[in-house]
């Protein structure tokens, strides 16, 4: 829930001044933070300083890099399945022992993604923020 210093006691506008290609960006900003009014977002923006955009060096690599193992990560699971289904010479818990080996990768796979999706922007959001507050 948000904390303003005194709602109730807003008597003055603030009149600036911005070209259609500022305010078009001002707006483009608002709506990407989920803001349906131009105020409410300048406010957290200039006083609060709720708004937060951060940009991760490297994040777009780690994110290609998470793509391309999970492709062959999928790859192999779908050939591991395909060997255990058709290979006759191996026994039959020598295959559950290869199968359940290529699921433990895969799980630890979906981990990864969680760790990147979740964790790591909470970590850098509490980075961030550690020091605020409001």
């Amino acid at each position: 829930m948000r904390q303003y210093l005194n709602p109730s006691q807003r008597r003055k506008s603030i009149k600036v001044w911005v070209s259609d290609e500022e305010r078009s960006l001002i707006e483009a900003k608002a709506h990407n933070y989920c803001y349906r009014r131009l105020a409410p977002y300048i406010r957290d923006a200039a006083i609060y300083e709720r708004v937060t955009n951060y940009k991760i060096k490297g994040e777009e690599e780690i994110l290609n890099a998470y793509c391309e193992s999970n492709k062959e990560i999928q790859s192999m699971l779908k050939d591991v399945k395909h060997i255990c289904k058709f290979a006759t010479q191996i026994s039959e818990s020598k295959r559950q022992e290869l199968l359940d080996l290529t699921k433990a990768i895969y799980k630890i796979q979906i981990k990864i993604r969680d760790l990147i999706t979740k964790k790591l922007d909470l970590e850098m959001w509490q980075e961030i923020n550690r020091d605020k507050k409001v």
